[in-house]
């Protein structure tokens, strides 16, 4: 995907959400912004959103002098959807697979980088009665019947709490599951330490991307997770910045799933049938 005018905006709204979680006082903020903006400017608007974005706030971290300005939220929001897993627990069929997926896109609403306020509990229950408005699951489950490994590429904190139920499913059906997060910190991505907290080391490899870029980027990738995005029989693919970073990978074609709650209209337009705020479970089909 490439990147648009409406990006200009998220980028500076990001910015200004990492120097409130940096405490930054609001005098020195202005600056800042400034700067970054500079920076703003020289960006390809060839490349992909979340490449960007890595860019603008990573000077925001180097400028406000906190390089993990969301640490705290990211361990309430890991402990909080622990809590809410466990209560939703009761109620849904662990056992279903569709509906656990459903639960899984419903925790992508945990978003701290462009959503300033939202309601898990009440997001998880409405999208659980909702479902997916673009729904590829029995061309998911016709390559999953097919496949050996599962390349799962997680995405937030607290978020990757309601991942551990489709880990868990697939892993008990057989399959060699891989969990890949990020290997240094991002906005509110999930890294090792997350996994851990959240269980899926009892059902999966956990694996590290080799960088803190959002999405996937190719080129600041570790070898090692390059290799499993390759030969992996089927990837699950989590959240909007993985979307835009994959959405042309055309080797994935057939094997790449992506689960995400659209944030972007921008985004909606590319996946015929969704609108914003939708949640979606698709691959890129071939024309």
């Amino acid at each position: 995907m490439k990147s648009t005018v409406d990006c200009i905006y998220c980028y500076l709204r990001q910015a200004v959400n990492c120097l409130r979680h940096a405490g930054t006082p609001m005098e020195e903020q202005p600056a800042i912004l400034y700067d970054v903006m500079d920076m703003i400017k020289t960006f390809d608007m060839k490349a992909t959103p979340c490449y960007n974005s890595t860019f603008s706030i990573l000077k925001t971290y180097e400028l406000c002098g906190n390089m993990d300005p969301f640490e705290a939220e990211k361990k309430e929001s890991n402990e909080k959807a622990s809590l809410l897993l466990e209560s939703i627990s009761k109620s849904i069929d662990l056992n279903d697979l569709h509906q656990l997926l459903v639960l899984s896109s419903a925790g992508n609403i945990i978003d701290t980088g462009i959503m300033f306020e939202y309601d898990i509990e009440k997001t998880m229950l409405e999208t659980l009665d909702s479902g997916f408005s673009v729904d590829h699951y029995p061309m998911f489950l016709k390559k999953l019947a097919e496949a050996s490994t599962v390349l799962y590429i997680g995405d937030n904190c607290g978020e990757i709490v309601f991942d551990l139920p489709v880990v868990r499913f697939l892993s008990d059906s057989g399959k060699k599951v891989y969990y890949a997060v990020k290997s240094a910190p991002i906005l509110n991505d999930a890294l090792y330490g997350d996994a851990l907290f959240a269980g899926i080391d009892k059902y999966a490899e956990i694996v590290e991307t080799g960088s803190g870029f959002l999405g996937v980027s190719f080129e600041n990738s570790a070898p090692g997770f390059l290799t499993l995005l390759s030969d992996a029989d089927l990837i699950i693919s989590k959240g909007q910045a993985n979307f835009e970073s994959l959405d042309d990978f055309s080797d994935g074609f057939g094997r790449l799933f992506f689960i995400l709650k659209i944030k972007c209209d921008r985004v909606a337009e590319l996946i015929d049938g969704s609108r914003y705020g939708d949640s979606v479970f698709f691959t890129m089909v071939r024309e």
